[in-house]
């Protein structure tokens, strides 16, 4: 299933690059700071993301991104006087849908405002087992961004919509936490 949603997405873009005569390409590499919002006591991780987003548009850009990158947190947790800890790394294939608006929009200087979904899918998990993480967990993010000729910046904080961990495996984690995440990237955009 996760192939033919990505298939379609690849699809769908090359058809609509093909129209678009503003289309600009952002390879970027990021650090990601993440915490759980429940379940025990937690630490902020840092940890890394790295992909390429489409910018389709002039004041107004449609951005789909893709991006392959590691989240999570470290846990301690005590359930009935047993204390657990873990280190919560999961690798995850990441489709980001957002709308970006430039604020300024010089040719060689834009600042932009970034909004929309980000879905992420699981593809391993390093230390809880696979089949007490969610395969499909659901982010909205919101940021700013800013180009300086053809270097870009973006600060973005990526708000859990969707548990991370689910009722089907051995969890001993409350299944009601969510993943939120902020985002520090650079990169080129040509």
């Amino acid at each position: 299933m996760k192939q033919k949603i990505l298939l379609f997405f690849l699809l769908a873009l090359g058809i609509v690059t093909m129209g678009q005569k503003d289309v600009k390409i952002n390879p970027n590499v990021g650090l990601t700071f993440s915490q759980l919002t429940n379940g025990g006591e937690t630490n902020v991780k840092a940890s890394y993301v790295a992909g390429l987003d489409l910018r389709f548009g002039d004041v107004v850009n449609f951005v789909p991104g893709l991006y392959f990158g590691n989240v999570g947190t470290d846990i301690n947790y005590t359930d009935t006087s047993v204390k657990y800890q873990y280190d919560n790394s999961i690798n995850t294939l990441q489709l980001r849908l957002q709308i970006a608006v430039n604020a300024i929009n010089r040719e060689r200087l834009k600042a932009r405002l970034i909004a929309g979904p980000s879905l992420h899918w699981t593809v391993q998990s390093l230390d809880i087992e696979k089949d007490n993480i969610e395969n499909f967990i659901t982010y909205f993010n919101a940021g700013v961004g800013v180009d300086i000729g053809f270097f870009t910046l973006d600060l973005k904080y990526e708000y859990g919509l969707t548990d991370v961990f689910n009722e089907n495996g051995t969890n001993t984690i409350t299944v009601d936490t969510k993943n939120n995440i902020l985002i520090f990237s650079v990169g080129l955009v040509f």
